[in-house]
């Protein structure tokens, strides 16, 4: 079964009010579960394997999470009197719509490894079908790509965070805001 029809049918199952799911064909067996109402479903895949045809002894290897290293940088700060009153921190709304979103449930990834650079940085540009980034839904490493162009002003999420379908990612300055 091709890894694509594979995500199709978690997203749909998912979306559904099903419990459960089982398919088998000759080649391939996929059981998907929920557990409870409104929770995660819980997917075991397993391959069958094809008669006289050797078994695979290797189990595929997750990358390990890169760790995310920013360089402090000290300001000169100069005294400030005290004041009783102090603004609270204003909290700034993310409009879904300039958001690169996760195309499943998973752990997201910024680089392939923790070898390589991250796929984007804050202020790089994006053009529209470029990979962004990698989410590991079931052992298995599932591409993020841009549904637009822009420039990215922020990551929303960690290297090694869990992040649900929708969720933003990655929010852009788009290059055509009329498009959006």
């Amino acid at each position: 079964m091709e890894l694509n029809k594979i995500y199709q049918l978690m997203d749909k199952f998912e979306q559904s009010t099903l419990t459960n799911f089982e398919y088998r064909d000759q080649e391939f067996e996929i059981q998907m579960g929920k557990k409870g109402h409104g929770s995660k479903p819980v997917v075991n895949m397993q391959p069958t394997p094809i008669p006289n045809a050797p078994a695979s002894t290797t189990a595929p290897v997750a990358p390990k999470p890169e760790p995310i290293v920013e360089t402090p940088v000290a300001p000169t700060v100069e005294p400030t009197p005290i004041s009783t009153a102090t603004p609270a921190p204003e909290e700034v709304e993310i409009d879904p719509d300039t958001c690169i979103t996760a195309p499943v449930v998973g752990i997201f990834y910024q680089a392939h490894s923790s070898e390589e650079a991250p796929y984007v940085s804050v202020g790089d540009q994006v053009s529209v079908g470029q990979q962004v980034g990698l989410i590991q839904a079931m052992q298995m490493m599932r591409p993020v790509v841009a549904k637009q162009s822009g420039q990215v002003k922020a990551l929303l999420a960690k290297n090694g965070d869990e992040v649900n379908f929708g969720q933003p990612l990655i929010q852009l300055i788009p290059d055509n805001p009329s498009e959006i």
